[in-house]
């Protein structure tokens, strides 16, 4: 999976598990990382506050039907080094 498609994904399970305004913010922000400039401040600022999600007492505290804990923080780890791998990119 890309970061567009981990995106989508922990969206989708958060709106399908009640967490819309989670997914919603989640969303504007892989918006700006999207369509900003590679090294533009607002797009590292984007990609830092989503790394800042991916952790077991933030995203990993969401309960998420339809998936074990292991799946869902497996899941979050993954994205999470999808997010890093950008961010490292975006600062070189």
């Amino acid at each position: 999976m890309n970061l567009k498609e981990h995106t989508e994904r922990i969206c989708s399970l958060l709106e399908h598990s009640s967490y819309e305004e989670e997914a919603e913010s989640i969303q504007d922000m892989y918006y700006k990382v999207e369509h900003l400039e590679t090294n533009h401040a607002e797009r590292i600022s984007a990609l830092e506050n989503l790394i800042s999600r991916c952790h077991p007492r933030w995203l990993g505290d969401y309960y998420i039907a339809g998936l074990s804990y292991q799946e869902w923080t497996n899941l979050i780890a993954s994205f999470k080094k999808k997010l890093l791998k950008e961010i490292k990119r975006s600062r070189n």
